[in-house]
């Protein structure tokens, strides 16, 4: 009977996981020569090697979604705080599936379960079972590409096709001229006061959400994840992409900060209560639709800002380009998005 494996340590002082494959004694560095996290760590690889040792041709996606969730997201990606519910919603229907035995019919039937709240704690709108099933994909690539170790990648003959539902309809809402000036005009300075809330005169967190949004044009999540330490006033500048976090395909820019949500943020500052610009990492949206209907505008959320900033650069004339580089896009999405709207679109035809 193999030896089971076991934490040692090295002369050195770093602990090591000595164990067998095969015939082979093999020895993993925790580096660390703290005991106390090298037991920690210890856990950690002997779940892992669980599913490498026993698991190896055709691991279950409850497996993948664990190895992917370890070694991908968890301790990279800002927004991980999102995943879990994602994870827990797949495994509800995949979990226990061989990925050799998944089908086109399970993601068909996935959506169909999804829209109708039979998994999950609520029915699920399109755009939310678009990115459950683009993670599901993306773990597949992932098991196929980058899961430690090599013998535990998948071939890529196995990955099943998954079926996304058709995309959602753009949100083409564009706040007008008044609705901005609105908007400025009450966020600049908006304080929640009122029945059964304790007074306060620090401004409120969906305005300064709106303010930041309105004026970097950034992703909700980058906005809500926002810390103080990435916001540099000797600079005047806010770097959305933290030290540390590497940049994915939705980039994060380094943006000065406009001349109107510069005095916004050095008071956000002066009542700062934690380590965060907007105090806590939690969603906006009820918060901005709640807002929306106080100030009769309808269809606020928190893309319309976004959608509203690159549509009046691009018609005032902005190149492509910077709009691109200022919103973390790519030109082609940008061009494909907001090219008609430039002011000089397709004039070179009627030459």
């Amino acid at each position: 009977m193999s030896k089971p494996p076991e934490l040692t340590k090295h002369r050195n002082g770093t602990w090591y996981v000595a164990f067998r494959e095969g015939r082979r004694s093999k020895r993993t560095s925790l580096r660390t020569t703290d005991q106390e996290i090298a037991t920690l760590r210890f856990s950690g690889w002997l779940k892992d090697h669980k599913i490498f040792s026993e698991v190896v041709q055709d691991p279950t996606v409850v497996e993948c979604l664990d190895l992917w969730m370890s070694q991908w997201i968890e301790g990279r990606m800002l927004s991980e705080v999102r995943y879990p519910s994602m994870v827990k919603n797949l495994n509800a229907y995949f979990g226990k599936t061989p990925i050799s035995s998944i089908e086109r019919a399970h993601s068909a039937n996935y959506i169909e379960l999804r829209k109708n709240g039979l998994i999950g704690n609520s029915k699920a709108a399109t755009g939310t079972i678009r990115r459950e099933l683009q993670s599901l994909r993306a773990c597949f690539r992932f098991m196929n590409e980058r899961v430690e170790p090599r013998e535990q990648r998948i071939s890529r003959s196995l990955i099943p096709y998954v079926e996304m539902p058709p995309a959602s309809p753009p949100r083409n809402r564009v706040l007008s001229e008044e609705e901005v000036r609105l908007l400025r005009d009450t966020c600049s300075n908006h304080v929640i006061n009122g029945p059964g809330l304790r007074p306060s005169n620090r401004m409120s967190r969906v305005g300064r959400f709106v303010m930041l949004a309105m004026e970097t044009a950034q992703r909700k999540t980058a906005i809500e994840s926002l810390c103080w330490e990435q916001v540099n006033f000797e600079r005047n500048q806010i770097q959305f992409n933290p030290e540390g976090r590497l940049q994915t395909s939705k980039r994060r820019p380094a943006l000065s900060i406009s001349p109107k949500l510069r005095p916004v943020l050095e008071r956000a500052k002066s009542e700062a209560i934690n380590e965060f610009v907007l105090d806590k990492t939690t969603s906006n949206y009820d918060a901005l639709r709640s807002l929306g209907r106080s100030l009769g505008i309808d269809g606020l959320h928190p893309h319309v800002f976004r959608h509203t900033w690159a549509t009046r650069a691009v018609t005032r004339g902005v190149p492509i380009e910077k709009v691109a580089m200022f919103m973390g896009d790519t030109v082609d999405t940008v061009r494909a998005n907001y090219a008609h709207l430039a002011p000089d679109y397709l004039d070179d035809v009627h030459e």
